[in-house]
């Protein structure tokens, strides 16, 4: 096909749209994709978020005893730029294989342009690990 990574990022998006709906959140997805964010989703409170879709099925092994990890590129579209926190609140980032997602508040990254995770790692401390499955960050 020829732009794979187009349509790796429909599907996530909307493997998003449906886990926020299953959680009882109201996702709205912009016309076009020319919008800093992928998709709006409003709580329960009415309270809405900017939300930018990312998502890998990159696993990366590692030498010796270090546990594997995967890697999502959290840059603006073809840019070399870190997403930018002033139009995007929270980044979505979903580990294809695993069916997993880490609901990342924009902050956390600043100037990050990939994001490692280690969801096979139950005992990790790594930086974005506490935000596995973290669906109260649109509370």
């Amino acid at each position: 096909m020829a732009n794979d990574n187009k349509r790796f990022g429909t599907l996530y998006e909307h493997a998003f749209v449906v886990e926020a709906l299953r959680r009882g959140l109201q996702p709205h997805m912009p016309v076009g994709d020319y919008m800093p964010h992928d998709i709006v989703v409003y709580n329960s409170e009415g309270v809405c978020f900017r939300v930018q879709v990312k998502g890998t099925s990159y696993l990366v092994k590692r030498p010796g005893n270090s546990p594997p990890r995967f890697k999502v590129v959290a840059k603006a579209g073809g840019n070399i730029k870190p997403i930018d926190c002033s139009v995007v609140d929270v980044i979505a980032a979903y580990v294809a294989p695993l069916d997993t997602w880490y609901l990342v508040p924009c902050p956390a990254t600043e100037s990050i342009r990939s994001l490692w995770l280690y969801p096979l790692s139950p005992d990790s401390s790594a930086k974005y690990e506490k935000y596995k499955e973290e669906w109260g960050v649109f509370d």
